[in-house]
């Protein structure tokens, strides 16, 4: 498997191991990754609409297969490769829509076991077209798979406020602190959460929009989504140094949240257009984290290898 690349430096002294972005075919290159060397894998493959997928700026993609079966045998020998680069503490994250998640479902309950299977994240949204003959879609869904008992997650991380109005009566606490407080009927038990502490998210995440036409995040990528989404997911499962996969990077978000998280990645996609998107945005954000890294911020990104493989022939989504 021959390849191509370049170089792009951002000033990160001493590090050896750039990031990897890469043009082609995600299933021979997954089989060269080495056994337990990645903590977080998010894919967002095609979602088997059946089109062709265009967004702004002339970007498209071909989503041809309408069979949801077809797209699971397509998609599972590249996670059977992701459950065996996982570490022990490592997690899959699968997004996918109402038509191929609960076949997903199945299948990756099959490969990870049952009692691996962590939660079904409901990401809920707006934005877009609604329909006079149903309920408007507006959610995707989420599958979290750990490797092992022993996954990492981070809950402090990613807490949220809490609802300035909620059944809990809003008291002050002995410290001088707001506290929500309820007491239990059955068992008088008082239980106290300090509103400045936040909580942690729930299953369904109301709280994260996805693009509209004008967002600045834009890049005219059609699935783009946006980076506080992926942002969660990364913060509540790694910590900095950690390595992150993304096998259908598309306008490049998972790779950038992580170079601005300090976690290590490989991003991988077939379309050459997505990647050229995907540089295009890891070099302007990396150029902006090496000027504020010489402003006294946190230290410069690690040099970003782009790549291209000898051939390049799965989809993306």
């Amino acid at each position: 498997m021959l390849n191509s690349g370049r170089m792009v430096h951002f000033g990160r002294a001493g590090e050896h191991t750039p990031d990897r972005l890469i043009h082609g075919d995600n299933l021979p290159l997954l089989a060269t990754l080495a056994d337990e060397s990645l903590d977080v894998v998010y894919v967002d493959p095609p979602f088997a609409t059946g089109s062709v997928r265009r967004g702004g700026g002339g970007h498209s993609y071909s989503d041809r297969s309408a069979d949801p079966e077809h797209l699971v045998d397509w998609l599972l020998p590249r996670l059977e490769h992701t459950r065996r680069v996982l570490t022990s503490t490592g997690s899959l994250f699968v997004h996918l829509d109402y038509r191929a998640t609960h076949y997903m479902k199945v299948a990756l309950d099959k490969l990870f076991g049952r009692s691996r299977f962590v939660n079904e994240i409901v990401w809920c949204y707006s934005v877009g077209g609604k329909s006079n003959r149903r309920f408007a879609r507006k959610h995707d869904t989420i599958l979290w798979y750990a490797r092992s008992a022993d996954y990492a997650f981070y809950p402090d991380a990613v807490r949220v406020p809490r609802k300035p109005k909620s059944h809990m009566r809003l008291v002050q606490g002995p410290d001088g602190e707001l506290v929500q407080e309820k007491t239990d009927r059955k068992t008088g038990k008082v239980y106290r959460y300090p509103v400045a502490r936040g909580k942690v998210p729930e299953d369904w995440w109301t709280d994260i929009e996805t693009l509209n036409r004008a967002d600045r995040e834009r890049t005219g990528w059609p699935t783009q989504k946006p980076e506080r989404l992926l942002e969660r997911i990364l913060v509540a499962t790694s910590t900095s140094g950690d390595v992150v996969g993304d096998w259908f990077c598309g306008s490049g978000t998972t790779a950038v949240v992580a170079q601005r998280l300090d976690r290590r990645f490989i991003a991988i996609d077939a379309e050459p257009d997505a990647v050229g998107c995907s540089a295009q945005r890891l070099e302007r954000s990396g150029r902006a984290l090496s000027e504020a890294a010489l402003a006294g911020g946190p230290p410069p990104p690690r040099d970003l290898y782009v790549e291209t493989l000898a051939v390049a022939s799965q989809r993306t989504g």
